[in-house]
C-alpha cells in the first residue's frame, strides 16, 4: 500500500490545526491545481507565497552577500519588513472571521489524519483548508482519503495529499521541522529545571 510506504519516508508531528473540508468530484481535482471551493481572501495564501519566494531567492541573497554584504543587510531587513506587514494583515484576518476551529491532527509531507464524525469513503477526493496557528500560514489543498477507521466517538480519517507542489511540500516540511525544533526545546527546557 503507497501511503504506508510513505508513511514511513516522512517525519510525523501531532499539531493542533484549524482544518475545514469538503468532499469534491475527482473533474474539479483533476482540472483545477489549487481548490477554490473555499471563500478566502486575497491575503489567505500571502504568507504562503513569501515563503516559497524566500527559498526561491535564498541562495540569491547569499550570493549577494559574499561580494557586497551592506546591500545583502539592507535586503535582509526589506525582507523582514514585508514579513511583518504580511504577518499582520494574515494574523488580524483570521482573528476577524476566525470560524474555523482548531483540530488534532498528525501532519507529515505525504498527508494527515485526523478524527471526524463524520464517514468518508476510501479514494474520496477533499478539497482542504488549513490554518497552522502560530505562523499563520494558510493552505488551499488536495487530498484522497486512503482509509476511515471507525472509532468511539466517529472515525479515524487519514488522507494523502494528492497534486501537492513542490511549494506546498516544502512549507509543510518545513513547518514539520521547526514544529519538532520547538518540541525539543521545551523538552530541553522541562530537564534544565
Amino acid at each position: 500500500m503507497q501511503m504506508s510506504q510513505d508513511r514511513r519516508q516522512f517525519y510525523r508531528i501531532d499539531h493542533k490545526v484549524a482544518l475545514e473540508y469538503r468532499v469534491v468530484p475527482e473533474s474539479d481535482v483533476m482540472t483545477s491545481a489549487r481548490p477554490y471551493h473555499f471563500d478566502v481572501s486575497p491575503h489567505f495564501l500571502l504568507l504562503g507565497e513569501l515563503q516559497a519566494l524566500d527559498s526561491e531567492t535564498s541562495h540569491l541573497l547569499r550570493k549577494i552577500g559574499e561580494s557586497q554584504p551592506d546591500i545583502a543587510g539592507y535586503l535582509k531587513l526589506i525582507n523582514t519588513k514585508i514579513d511583518m506587514i504580511a504577518n499582520s494583515l494574515v494574523s488580524q484576518e483570521l482573528t476577524d472571521t476566525s470560524g474555523l476551529r482548531l483540530k488534532s491532527i498528525n501532519l507529515s509531507e505525504g498527508g494527515l489524519s485526523f478524527d471526524s464524525n463524520q464517514a468518508l469513503r476510501q479514494g474520496d477526493y477533499l478539497a482542504l483548508k488549513l490554518v497552522f496557528p502560530e505562523s499563520h500560514l494558510g493552505m488551499l489543498l488536495y487530498a484522497r482519503v486512503q482509509r476511515c477507521a471507525p472509532i468511539q466517538d466517529g472515525f479515524h480519517i487519514a488522507i494523502e495529499f494528492f497534486k501537492l507542489t513542490e511549494s506546498c511540500r516544502t512549507l509543510i516540511a518545513r513547518y514539520i521541522l521547526e514544529a519538532q525544533a520547538r518540541e525539543r526545546q521545551r523538552q530541553l527546557g522541562r530537564h534544565d529545571r
